[in-house]
C-alpha cells in the first residue's frame, strides 16, 4: 500500500522528529555546553551587589609574600599573634583559609603557641579537605569548628579543556553517616547561629532543608542546564552576584595595627591567601582568575542573603516543563516556515523569534527562574528551515505539475491566480473537482475533410498549426482556458479553473468568451488573406457558445491527467457550433465565421454586441428548444 500524506501532516512529522532529535541531544548532554553559554551571560548581566557587608577579607597578597618584614609561609607564632589581634575585634567568626595541618617551622616551637590560640577563641574555623590534607592539630576534636575547602566541582562534561567552576558543595556525608560540613558553610552557620537561624532537618531522602527565610534544595544531576552532573553530597549554583570591591586589608595591615578600631566588630572575617604565585585560583562564569577566596566569601554571602533576606534560590522548569517549552517553540518554527514564503519576511520572523526567546529566558533568569535556551533555538531553528524547505519542494512539485496540466492552455495572470489559490485549488495532484457557472465557446473549421484531402500531410500540419495558433492567442488573450483540441476544433472554456462565483464575474466570463469568438473572426479575415498570397485553401469557421452549470475536474491516472469540464452546457455549445449543418438559412451557411450564442449567454452581456435572433431551434440530443442568436458585431 502507497501511504499519501497531506503538507500539513508531512510538516507535523518534521516537527515532530526535530523534537525528538532535540529531546535526545539534550538528554544526552549535546546541548549543555550551549545552555551553559547562555547561563553564563545572564549572570554576567545580574546586577553586582552594592557592598559585602558582613564580609571582611584579610589577606596574604603577593607584597605580602615579596615582604622581608614578614615570613612567608607564616610562622606558626605570627599566625596565632594575627588571630589573637583579629579576635580583639571581636568579630562574629573568623575562618581561616590557610591549611595549618603541619607545623611551620616543622620543629613545632611555635605550635604551642597557635593552638592555645585557636582552643581559646571558639568562633574561629579551620579547614581541612576530602582529598586528605588534615585539620590544625588542636581543632581535631571540634568536627562543629572544621569544614573542607576543596568544595568547588568543575564542570569536566561542560568544558573538557578548562573547566569553569559554577557550584559549591555545602556538605557530603562520610561512609560512617556523619554529616561533614564545607568551609563556607561552616562559617555561615556559625554566624547565623548567633542571631537565632539554624538549619532545619534534612528531608528524608534528599538533601533539602530549610535556612532561616530559604528553602536549600541542592542540585539534581540533571537540573537546570546539567545532564548527567556529579552532584554528590549538597551542591547550589553559585550566582556570583559579587560586590565590585570586598573590603580588604592586608596580613601586614592587620600586624601592623593598620585595621581601624571596631572595623570587625560582628563581622564574618576570612584569612587566607591572594597571590597569583600560589596559584589558588578558578576560572568561572565572571572571570579566569577567581581567587579561591573569594568564591569562598561568594558562597557565605549567598547563605546569608537566603537565609537572613529571604533571597530566592535559582529554581528550574521540570523535565515535562522543558520538553513542552521545545515543543512549543519547535510548533513555532514549523508555523512560521509552513506560512512565510517571502525570504526577507522568513529571516524577520527567525531573528524576531530567537531575539524574544532570549529576552524571555534572560527576563526569567532576572526574577530567578531558569528555563532552556539552546533546546528550544535546536527545535525552532530546524523546523523552520526543514518545513520551509519542504514546502518549497512541494510547491515546486505542485507548480510542475500545474503547469503540466495547463501547459499552454491558460493566460499568464490565470496561471498566477492559479497558483496564488493553490490550496483551495487541489487535493493531492489532483485539481478538487468543482460545480461552477462558465461559458463554453467551441469553433471548428468548415469543409476541413474535403479540403485536407488537396494537401500533403506535412504542408496541411503547417496550415492547421497556424490556424490553430491564432485561435489558442485569442482565447488565452480573453482570460479563457484551451480545454483541448479535438482534430480542427477547439474547445475553450471561461471562468475556470479559478472558479468565478459573483454574477458580476460569470458575466464578465460570457462577455470574454464573445470578444474572443470576434476576434477569432478578425483573425481568420487575416489568415485568409495571408493563405491566398501564398496560394493556400481558405475557409471559414463556425462558432457555439453557451453559458451555464458544469462540472470541472481532472480525468486520467496520476501521472497522466487531463483537467476538463463535463455537462449539458458542454453539450449545449457543441451543437451550437453544429448547427448550420442541417439549417437552410442562407445567412448562416454563408458567413466566413458564423458565431452562434443561447439565450443563456444573452442574458449575460447586456448592450455590448449587436444581436440578431435565430429563434428558439432544436438541437440535436436536446428534447427543449434552444433560443438562439447570431452575434454580428
Amino acid at each position: 500500500m502507497k501511504w499519501k500524506f497531506g503538507p500539513r501532516v508531512v510538516c507535523g512529522l518534521i516537527i515532530l522528529s526535530v523534537f525528538v532529535a532535540a529531546m535526545l541531544a539534550r538528554s544526552e548532554g549535546v546541548l549543555q555546553f550551549l545552555e551553559f553559554r547562555a547561563y553564563d551571560f545572564f549572570l554576567r548581566q545580574k546586577p553586582a551587589l552594592p557592598s559585602a557587608d558582613p564580609i571582611v577579607l584579610i589577606e596574604i597578597t603577593e607584597a605580602d609574600i615579596q615582604s622581608p618584614d614578614l615570613d612567608y609561609p607564616l610562622t606558626d607564632e605570627k599566625l596565632g599573634h594575627l588571630l589573637e589581634m583579629l579576635a580583639e575585634q571581636q568579630p562574629s567568626v573568623i575562618g581561616l583559609d590557610i591549611w595549618r595541618d603541619v607545623a611551620v617551622p616543622k620543629n613545632g616551637e611555635s605550635l604551642t603557641n597557635l593552638s592555645k590560640v585557636l582552643l581559646a577563641h571558639t568562633n574561629i574555623i579551620g579547614i581541612y579537605t576530602l582529598g586528605g590534607i588534615a585539620p590544625p592539630p588542636a581543632l581535631m576534636p571540634f568536627p562543629d569548628r572544621l569544614g573542607f575547602n576543596d568544595n568547588f566541582p568543575f564542570d569536566e562534561r561542560v568544558e573538557r579543556t578548562t573547566p569553569k567552576v559554577r557550584r559549591s558543595m555545602l556538605f557530603t556525608k562520610a561512609e560512617s553517616g556523619q554529616q561533614l560540613d564545607s568551609f563556607p558553610f561552616r562559617v555561615a552557620c556559625v554566624y547565623l547561629a548567633q542571631r537565632g537561624i539554624y538549619p532545619g532537618l534534612l528531608s528524608a531522602n534528599s538533601f533539602d532543608f530549610p535556612l532561616g527565610q530559604a528553602q536549600v534544595c541542592p542540585l539534581s544531576p540533571n537540573d537546570g542546564p546539567y545532564v548527567g552532573a556529579d552532584t554528590a553530597g549538597a551542591q547550589v549554583l553559585l550566582d556570583f552576584r559579587h560586590p565590585t570591591n570586598f573590603v580588604r586589608y592586608t596580613v601586614s595591615d592587620a600586624l601592623g595595627g593598620r585595621v581601624p578600631p571596631d572595623s570587625l566588630r560582628d563581622k564574618v572575617v576570612l584569612v587566607g591567601i591572594n597571590a597569583s604565585s600560589v596559584f589558588d585560583e578558578r576560572v568561572t562564569p565572571i572571570g579566569n582568575r577567581q581567587p579561591g577566596m573569594e568564591l569562598q566569601s561568594l558562597t557565605i554571602l549567598q547563605l546569608l542573603r537566603w537565609a537572613i533576606n529571604g533571597e530566592r534560590p535559582l529554581s528550574f522548569a521540570g523535565d515535562w516543563q522543558e520538553d513542552a517549552w521545545m515543543l512549543a517553540w519547535g510548533l513555532l518554527g514549523g508555523l512560521i516556515g509552513f506560512r512565510i514564503r517571502s525570504p526577507w519576511r522568513f529571516l524577520g520572523a527567525i531573528l524576531v523569534s530567537m531575539l524574544i526567546l532570549s529576552l524571555i529566558a534572560q527576563k526569567s533568569f532576572a526574577i530567578g527562574s531558569w528555563i532552556p535556551l539552546a533546546g528550544p533555538a535546536v527545535a525552532f531553528l530546524p523546523s523552520a528551515a526543514l518545513v520551509t524547505s519542504y514546502i518549497s519542494y512541494q510547491e515546486h512539485k505542485d507548480r510542475g505539475h500545474l503547469m503540466r496540466l495547463f501547459a499552454n492552455q491558460v493566460s499568464p495572470d490565470i496561471a498566477q491566480a492559479l497558483w496564488e489559490q493553490r490550496e483551495a485549488f487541489l487535493s493531492g495532484t489532483r485539481p478538487r473537482s468543482q460545480q461552477l457557472t462558465a461559458t463554453v465557446l467551441f469553433t471548428d473549421l468548415k469543409g476541413f475533410s474535403s479540403m485536407s484531402e488537396g494537401l500533403e500531410p506535412a504542408p496541411l500540419m503547417d496550415w492547421l498549426n497556424e490556424y490553430m495558433e491564432v485561435m489558442a492567442d485569442a482565447v488565452m488573450a480573453h482570460q479563457g482556458v484551451v480545454e483541448k483540441y479535438i482534430g480542427d476544433a477547439i474547445m475553450a472554456v471561461f471562468g475556470v479553473p479559478v472558479p468565478r462565483t459573483s454574477p458580476g464575474q460569470i458575466a464578465q466570463d460570457a462577455r470574454n468568451a464573445v470578444r474572443c469568438a470576434l476576434a477569432m473572426s478578425k483573425g481568420m479575415d487575416q489568415l485568409n488573406a495571408h493563405w491566398q498570397e501564398r496560394g493556400l485553401p481558405v475557409c471559414s469557421t463556425r462558432i457555439g457558445i453557451h453559458t451555464g452549470p458544469l462540472v470541472a475536474g481532472s480525468l486520467g491516472s496520476t501521472e497522466r491527467q487531463e483537467y476538463t469540464v463535463i455537462g449539458d452546457s458542454v453539450n449545449t455549445a457543441s451543437r451550437l457550433e453544429s448547427f448550420e449543418k442541417d439549417s437552410v438559412d442562407p445567412n448562416l451557411r454563408d458567413d466566413k465565421c458564423r458565431i452562434l450564442i443561447s439565450d443563456a449567454t444573452r442574458l449575460y452581456l447586456g448592450d455590448e454586441f449587436s444581436l440578431v435572433p435565430v429563434g428558439a431551434i432544436s438541437l440535436k440530443g436536446k428534447s427543449e428548444k434552444v433560443t438562439v442568436y447570431r452575434v454580428v458585431d
